[in-house]
């Protein structure tokens, strides 16, 4: 157990120099500047659904950004290693398990600031802009829980490929392809959209969207969460996880 806060506490130390956390700080501020632009001008018929209006809007959003900035924080946590060319020396002293383990906690912790910001986020926006409705706790919930489970998927690709890629410009490619491919994936039918890794953001969304032509009114209204799907997501981490750990294990030093 020593040994292993110890590698955790090394790897703490080597993330402080690249600058992850800019990163991260960027992501948040880009969501603040949005819902204010979003809400600037909002009516009273805005701010009685403006709640909703995030629930719905904000997996969009994670969307198209989430991929490409987790991409940056895995690439920027492996390249030490990778340009230093200090996996055979470290791999010596430190078990390849481990210090893949030890890269995923880490990158994993980014990630729970960044959905727990944005889940915070939610709250203090209504406070800020006034919304009228009122906001379900299970629904704050819901939302950490979905942004969480999607990004622990797409940050495991990304640092599997980030720690077997000589070149970090292939991993970022990935992330910047995996943003188009998730948004674009929203318009397929639900069956082949669900075989699509990056749109998972928005599946677990338990709000669907009513849009009245005649008026040009939009409504919204919950939906049963999809616990099968989830559970069935959650079985498909962990299969990630097992395959990426297998194939860096493989990997020669």
């Amino acid at each position: 157990m020593t040994g292993v806060i110890r590698q955790l506490q090394a790897e703490r130390y080597k993330a402080k120099r690249r600058h992850s956390w800019a990163v991260v700080t960027a992501l948040c501020l880009f969501l603040l500047l949005w819902s204010a632009f979003n809400f600037r001008n909002a009516d009273s018929r805005e701010l009685a659904q403006g709640y909703s209006t995030l629930f719905y809007q904000l997996p969009l959003f994670n969307t198209i950004l989430l991929p490409l900035g987790l991409s940056v924080i895995a690439s920027r946590l492996c390249d030490w290693e990778i340009k230093g060319n200090t996996l055979k020396l470290l791999c010596t002293l430190q078990r390849k398990g481990a210090f893949y383990d030890c890269k995923l906690l880490i990158g994993l912790g980014y990630l729970f600031v960044i959905a727990l910001a944005e889940t915070v986020s939610i709250a203090g926006i209504g406070i800020l802009f006034r919304f009228t409705q009122t906001l379900e706790i299970h629904m704050l919930f819901l939302h950490f829980l979905q942004v969480f489970a999607a990004g622990t998927a797409i940050y495991l690709l990304q640092q599997t490929l980030s720690l077997l890629c000589e070149n970090q410009l292939a991993p970022l490619g990935v992330g910047l392809a995996g943003s188009f491919i998730g948004l674009f994936s929203l318009y397929f039918p639900t069956q082949v959209s669900r075989l699509i890794l990056w749109s998972y953001f928005c599946q677990f969304t338990p709000l669907a969207m009513d849009w009245d032509r005649a008026s040009r009114e939009i409504s919204f209204y919950p939906t049963a969460f999809p616990l099968g799907l989830f559970l069935g997501f959650l079985a498909v981490i962990i299969g990630m996880y097992a395959l990426g750990k297998f194939l860096f294990l493989r990997k020669e030093i």
